[in-house]
């Protein structure tokens, strides 16, 4: 998914939204119900996901990547409770696309991935 967020140390860049690519991978530890019944209750609801966050994201203004891609997967491992033992593990690519830095082509990136039981842990 891609959208517009407040993201940046200074002021001036969290003024003006920047684009922010999210691919969100979601291992199971076997194959949803849904799979078989063809139900979307019987499984996790992708477009839920993206709407939520996009949501969460709204007013918002995050200063780092890295907080906002934790407290993305904060968020989905909240609404991934009705499925948590069927979720092996949860991981977040946050792509910002085209940071306002001199000589930084090709966006940054920041991965956070974390299985199931490192999740029960924390």
């Amino acid at each position: 998914m891609r959208i517009w967020i407040h993201l940046g140390c200074s002021n001036e860049e969290k003024f003006h939204p920047q684009l922010i690519s999210f691919n969100i991978s979601l291992d199971l530890n076997s194959s949803p119900k849904g799979s078989s019944t063809d139900n979307l209750e019987d499984t996790v609801c992708y477009l839920r996901l993206v709407e939520e966050i996009k949501a969460y994201c709204k007013n918002k203004h995050f200063n780092l990547i890295e907080c906002l891609t934790e407290s993305i997967y904060k968020l989905i491992e909240q609404l991934l409770l009705p499925h948590h033992n069927l979720i092996a593990s949860i991981k977040i690519v946050t792509h910002k696309v085209s940071p306002p830095a001199p000589d930084v082509h090709g966006g940054v990136v920041f991965t956070y991935c974390v299985n199931s039981e490192e999740r029960r842990n924390v």
